[in-house]
C-alpha cells in the first residue's frame, strides 16, 4: 500500500511541471492577428426562414397544380408542360433547394402524425395538396412543381428506351416497397430512408447554396471566397449516372422508386377525371405507347385496343401531341352538371 501511494506521489510531482507549463501557455497573450481578429469580429445572430416563405411555398404550389390541371384536361402540347416544369426546377428545385421534395414531404406527415408538434401546418398543406389534385385531374404534379421530375422530364429523349413489359411489371413494385420503408421509418424514429437514396439533391443543395452565396455578396454579408460544392464523389457519380440513365429510360426515379407517386397513383385511380381514349376514332396505331414516358399506355393487338393506365399516368402531354386523331379525352364525372367537359371532344 505504502509503495502504491509513493508511485502516485512521484507521478503528481512528475507531471506538476507540465501542468504549469501548459496553464503558462493557457494565460499567454494571443498573437497579434488573433488579437485584431478578436476586435474585428462582430458575432451574428442567426435568422431563421420566416414564415412568410412558408406561405409562398403553398401558394406558388397551388398556382402551378391549377395551371397544370387546366392544360391536362384541355389537353395541350407537351411544350407548355416543359414551361410549368422549368419554373418549378427554378423554384422548388434550386431556389427552395430541392423544397418541397415528395419524399421528404411523405416523411415530413408520417413523423406529423405522431409528433404533430415537430412539423407545421404548412407541411401537411404541401403533402395534401398535389394529392387533392390527383383526385380530380390525375398527376399533374409530377409534371409541373417537382423538382425531381422536372430534372427527369427535361433529360429524358422524345422516344426514350421501352423496359420489356414484364421487366418492367416488376420494377413497378418498387415504389410500394419504398412507401412502406419510408413510412415505418418516419415512424419508428425519424428517419428520411427515401431522402437518403435521392440521388438528385446534389444538384438542389448546390444550386441553393450558390443562390445564398450570391444572395450575401449582394447584401454585404460574409460568405465563401469560392463556389460551394455540396456532396462527396460518391454522390456526384451516383448523380451523373443517374443522369445519364435518364436520358435514356425516362424518369427513372419516378416510376421505380418514388414512394410518394404510390400515393398519387391511388388518388388518381380513385379519382374524378380520367384521361381516356375514343374507340371509335382511335385506330390501334401504337404510337402513343411508344412516345409515354411512363408506358402507362397499354394495347391489345388481337383485339385492337388501347387503354390508359390511371394510376401510371402523369399527364405529361405527349400522347396529344402523337395522336393524328385526337382520341385522348378527359371526360367530366358529371356530364350533366355544371361541372362540364372542358376537355377534347
Amino acid at each position: 500500500m505504502r509503495r502504491l501511494l509513493f508511485f502516485f506521489f512521484a507521478l503528481f510531482f512528475a507531471a506538476a511541471p507540465v501542468f504549469s507549463q501548459d496553464s503558462e501557455e493557457c494565460n499567454r497573450p494571443p498573437p497579434p492577428e488573433l488579437a485584431d481578429y478578436k476586435e474585428a469580429y462582430v458575432p451574428q445572430e442567426f435568422n431563421y426562414e420566416s414564415f412568410r416563405w412558408e406561405i409562398a411555398d403553398v401558394v406558388v404550389l397551388a398556382a402551378m397544380l391549377a395551371l397544370a390541371s387546366l392544360l391536362s384536361v384541355r389537353h395541350h402540347p407537351k411544350c407548355r408542360f416543359t414551361a410549368l416544369t422549368v419554373i418549378g426546377l427554378l423554384y422548388f428545385g434550386l431556389f427552395r433547394g430541392g423544397c418541397i421534395c415528395p419524399v421528404g414531404a411523405t416523411t415530413n406527415f408520417c413523423i406529423g402524425l405522431v409528433s404533430p408538434e415537430m412539423i407545421g401546418k404548412t407541411v401537411a398543406v404541401l403533402f395534401l395538396l398535389p394529392l387533392i389534385a390527383a383526385f380530380f385531374f390525375g398527376r399533374v404534379f409530377c409534371t409541373s412543381a417537382c423538382p425531381l421530375g422536372a430534372i427527369q422530364h427535361l433529360l429524358a429523349r422524345k422516344n426514350g428506351y421501352q423496359v420489356p413489359k414484364k421487366l418492367n411489371k416488376v420494377l413497378n413494385y418498387i415504389p410500394f416497397f419504398m412507401l412502406a420503408a419510408t413510412v415505418w421509418g418516419a415512424l419508428r424514429g425519424g428517419i428520411f430512408l427515401a431522402c437518403k437514396l435521392d440521388v438528385y439533391k446534389p444538384i438542389f443543395f448546390t444550386g441553393h447554396a450558390w443562390i445564398g452565396q450570391l444572395a450575401d455578396k449582394m447584401h454585404g454579408t460574409l460568405t465563401e471566397t469560392h463556389l460551394l460544392l455540396v456532396g462527396d464523389g460518391l454522390m456526384w457519380f451516383t448523380l451523373a449516372a443517374a443522369l445519364l440513365l435518364g436520358v435514356f429510360v425516362p424518369r427513372p426515379f419516378c416510376r421505380y422508386a418514388c414512394p410518394y407517386g404510390v400515393l398519387l397513383g391511388f388518388f388518381a385511380k380513385v379519382g374524378l377525371r380520367k384521361r381516356t381514349i375514343d374507340a371509335e376514332s382511335c385506330f390501334s396505331c401504337i404510337m402513343c405507347t411508344k412516345t409515354c414516358p411512363v408506358q402507362a399506355i397499354s394495347s391489345d393487338h388481337l383485339k385492337r385496343v388501347v387503354k390508359v393506365s390511371d394510376f401510371h399516368c402523369i399527364q405529361c402531354g405527349r400522347c396529344d401531341g402523337t395522336c393524328t386523331t385526337d382520341s385522348f379525352q378527359s371526360p367530366s364525372p358529371f356530364p350533366n352538371s355544371h361541372f362540364p367537359n372542358i376537355g377534347k371532344n
